[in-house]
């Protein structure tokens, strides 16, 4: 929450991984785009995980915040 606070990506929605663990998903069609991102990348990749195990099939990991500005441009 504090990192997210600190620092996020216009339109990005917070959903802490440590929640999506707890079975909080969320409220979206399970074909739909997410991309996940976290500070570094490592918790992203968790989250990705979790959200494939729970038939999420659109979810990319796109790796740390610093990799998400990149790719904005």
């Amino acid at each position: 929450k504090e990192e997210f606070e600190e620092e996020a990506v216009a339109g990005a929605v917070n959903l802490p991984v440590e929640q999506i663990m707890e079975g909080k998903m969320p409220e979206l069609p399970k074909d739909a785009e997410i991309g996940v991102h976290c500070r570094s990348g490592g918790r992203a990749g968790r989250a990705k995980e979790i959200l494939e195990q729970n038939g999420f099939t659109n979810v990319t990991n796109l790796g740390g915040l610093d990799d998400v500005k990149k790719l904005l441009g």
